[in-house]
């Protein structure tokens, strides 16, 4: 079930008549990667990403190629399905200037993170943390506003945790 890619969403385009070609179509320009999955499906091309970061690309390309005749729909989680269902746990490291720390420290506990370790080197400095894909979602475009743009980041899979409550299903 392609478990190490955490995210999905699913690209269709409007004014066809075949969803499943569209989508086989657009399988020969997108690329498989570490990061990236994709997989034509009858309600159109489903995306399995490793991260939201990684989404920009295939999104980018398709809207290049089918302009505003392409619709890339929101991330959703993926869930392991069970008794509980299991939820990606994802590791994050933030790397930016000691000026933008407390707003970054912030944003990571409103998303419920758990802090893991701050380094500080001088000028710079390099936050680790944990916290729930969930939680997560819109973390990267955030980190940026409140950075004016001068943080890096990366999120990645650390691995699957129960979770107290039944998740949304995936797109």
């Amino acid at each position: 079930m392609h478990y190490q890619y955490p995210l999905e969403t699913l690209a269709r385009r409007r004014s066809t008549t075949s969803q499943i070609d569209f989508a086989r179509e657009a399988t020969r320009t997108l690329v498989d990667s570490d990061e990236l999955l994709f997989e034509p499906y009858e309600h159109g091309l489903a995306i399995f990403a490793a991260n939201e970061d990684a989404l920009e690309a295939p999104r980018r390309i398709l809207r290049e190629i089918y302009g505003d005749f392409v619709e890339v729909r929101q991330p959703q989680v993926r869930y392991i399905p069970g008794k509980p269902p299991q939820e990606p746990l994802m590791s994050v490291r933030v790397t930016g200037r000691a000026d933008s720390v407390g707003r970054v420290l912030a944003e990571l506990r409103l998303r419920s993170a758990h802090i893991v370790e701050q380094c500080i080197r001088g000028r710079i400095v390099i936050l680790r943390a944990e916290a729930r894909l969930a939680d997560l979602l819109g973390f990267p475009a955030r980190l940026a506003r409140i950075t004016d743009g001068t943080a890096t980041h990366s999120i990645r899979l650390l691995r699957y945790v129960a979770v107290a409550d039944d998740p949304q299903p995936a797109a």
